[in-house]
Parts: C-alpha cells; sequence; structure tokens
C-alpha cells in the first residue's frame, strides 16, 4: 500500500511539471509572435517610405517638384487602398498624422492639389521638405514644404 500511494505521488508530480512545462512553452510563443510581427511591420514602413526620405530637409525646387511628381505617381499606381495616399502641403509643415483620404477617393482625385501645388514652386529657390506620419502603420501620409529665407 506503501508503495501505490508513492507511485501516485509520483506520476502526480510528473503531470504537474509537464503542466507547467507546456504552460511556460505557450507564453513564450505568444510573446515570440508578439515581437515578430512589430518588426515586420516596421521593415514594411521602412519599404513604403524609403522612395520619399531622399527628399526630406533643404531642397531645390527642382527636387521638390520631383518628389511632387513622385507623391502623384504612387497614389495614382502604387497606393494599395485609400489609406495609404500621401497628401502634399505647400508652405506649411506636414502636421497630418492620420489617414487624410475619404473612403472611396481614387488616387487621381486626391492628386488634384497637386498641379497648384507643382505650379508655385520656382526652381532656383530652396525649401525645407518634411514629412507627417500615420502613428498606425508608420507610412509617410502628408509631405510638407516651405520656402528657406535665402542668406
Amino acid at each position: 500500500m506503501e508503495n501505490a500511494s508513492k507511485a501516485l505521488i509520483i506520476a502526480g508530480a510528473i503531470l504537474l511539471s509537464i503542466l507547467i512545462i507546456g504552460l511556460g512553452m505557450f507564453i513564450y510563443n505568444q510573446a515570440a509572435d508578439a515581437m515578430g510581427n512589430t518588426g515586420l511591420n516596421q521593415q514594411k514602413a521602412d519599404a513604403h517610405n524609403r522612395q520619399f526620405l531622399q527628399y526630406q530637409g533643404v531642397q531645390t525646387g527642382a527636387s521638390v517638384k520631383t518628389l511632387i511628381s513622385t507623391v502623384e505617381q504612387f497614389n495614382i499606381s502604387g497606393a494599395q487602398d485609400s489609406s495609404e495616399f500621401i497628401l502634399v502641403q505647400k508652405n506649411s509643415a506636414a502636421t497630418l498624422t492620420s489617414n487624410n483620404a475619404s473612403e472611396g477617393q481614387t488616387g487621381s482625385q486626391f492628386n488634384t492639389t497637386f498641379a497648384t501645388a507643382k505650379s508655385g514652386i520656382r526652381v532656383g529657390v530652396r525649401y525645407n521638405v518634411d514629412f507627417g506620419y500615420d502613428p498606425s502603420t508608420g507610412y509617410i501620409c502628408a509631405i510638407g514644404f516651405t520656402q528657406v529665407a535665402n542668406p
């Protein structure tokens, strides 16, 4: 009888240890998945923003016109959906930090202000270009530029 009770205690301890190890593995896998998704989203945002980041800072008027054309083409053909459209703000800093487009809007409809933005840019003048980011995705959602005073 004494041997049987010891065997039951040992079997219970083994089952309890297996349960604890399984719970530890479950928690570890959940944490690893959460950390893995964060890096992937950041990589997607970096890839999305890479084509525009080269224009950040003080740029010539010709570079700003090229940036506006790049954004215009991106809105028409490169954006996956309306949440990725980028707004260009002339004579102001890029202050928008959320989705700029309303539902159902197309890239060409969103680009109606680009012609006016391009027309006011002078090639020999320097402009300061900055970006506004969507906090949920990290994507650039607004580009603002202001004229830099000549020294």
